[in-house]
């Protein structure tokens, strides 16, 4: 795919912020049909399932803060590039290795 995630950088190394309408158009062009997620529970704890890309949508539209993560900040979430806060709630999707190839970073 040739669109590339419009981001900011966050601050720190590999996490970036992006806007809602931003992810959701990269996603739109994407072929993910079904998209790997864990959320994050009480503690250590995580569960994980598989979404559909209109429920990541969805999720994405209610979210408060969106974080796109590339190199080893994708170890601190389980290897999953998307990250979305909505309602207090930490939501981490697989959307694939992402690498600065993948991104337009603006100011």
């Amino acid at each position: 795919m040739d669109a590339k995630i419009k981001v900011k950088k966050e601050g720190r190394e590999g996490v970036y912020t992006c806007k809602q309408e931003d992810i959701i158009e990269w996603l739109e062009q994407s072929d993910l049909d079904l998209i790997h997620n864990y959320t994050g529970g009480n503690g250590p704890l995580v569960i994980g399932a598989d979404w559909t890309k209109l429920q990541v949508i969805e999720q994405i539209r209610k979210s408060e803060r969106i974080g796109i993560l590339t190199g080893g900040a994708l170890m601190g979430n389980l290897r999953h590039g998307l990250s979305v806060i909505a309602n207090n709630k930490l939501e981490m999707f697989d959307i694939g290795e992402i690498t600065g190839d993948d991104l337009e970073i603006g100011e």
